[in-house]
């Protein structure tokens, strides 16, 4: 009986020492996921595997660290743009090098509802609806945060909130000098060891579009699970 137990504790030892390295070298990371930046792809709440073996591309989900907090704070996000792609977001859709990115995934945007409309939703999704706010001065209506599949099944997809190309967002003017805003944004060519990242969460993810491009030095991994 001893004999076995001491096998034992010796296999656990070696299994906990494989975690450890591989942990420590990059190779295999378990990253505990709260944000609901990417939601409904990514869940709140989950576990995800990220690795440092696989070059990232765009579709994939990246951890990194914010440039602005640099080695502090870990986020994640959908790489949209690498070195040399041309990145574009028209009217809310997002183009690389001229072609339709956003046609290929499930998305959240903000509709207008009227209350009506709200509550049936409600009653559907239930906690699929993350948020809603009032619509202006509208107070006969709501916008809520839903997933484009359910939108379009629902025919909401034509009532999306989407900002005026013309429409001031200050954060994104001073990040990239330009009269840019979420919703309409770019040209912009990624430079070299650089990403643009989006969530999938679009109207809620504090992504490129806030904190600039991410460095490829500043990348802790890819996410290999989803």
């Amino acid at each position: 009986m001893k004999k076995i137990l001491k096998i034992a504790l010796m296999f656990i030892g070696i299994i906990f020492s494989l975690y450890l390295f591989l942990n420590w070298t990059g190779i295999l990371k378990v990253y505990d996921y709260q944000s609901t930046s990417n939601f409904p792809t990514l869940k709140q709440n989950s576990n995800l595997i990220l690795t440092n073996l696989v070059e990232p591309d765009n579709g994939d989900f990246i951890c990194y660290y914010n440039e602005k907090n640099v080695q502090t704070k870990t986020a994640i996000n959908r790489v949209c743009g690498t070195e040399n792609d041309t990145v574009e977001i028209r009217n809310g859709t997002l183009f690389i090098n001229g072609e339709n990115f956003d046609n290929q995934l499930e998305l959240m945007h903000f509709y207008v509802l009227s209350k009506t409309e709200y509550k049936k939703v409600k009653s559907e999704l239930k906690e699929d609806i993350r948020f809603h706010t009032t619509n202006g001065n509208k107070k006969d209506s709501i916008m809520v945060l839903l997933p484009y599949k359910y939108a379009l099944e629902n025919n909401f997809d034509k009532r999306r909130n989407v900002a005026g190309k013309f429409e001031q967002n200050s954060i994104v003017q001073n990040l990239f000098n330009e009269n840019w805003n979420l919703d309409n944004f770019g040209p912009l060519k990624i430079p070299e060891n650089k990403f643009f990242v989006l969530g999938d969460n679009r109207a809620t993810a504090k992504d490129s579009r806030f904190v600039g491009l991410i460095d490829e030095k500043h990348i802790v991994g890819t996410v290999i699970n989803k």
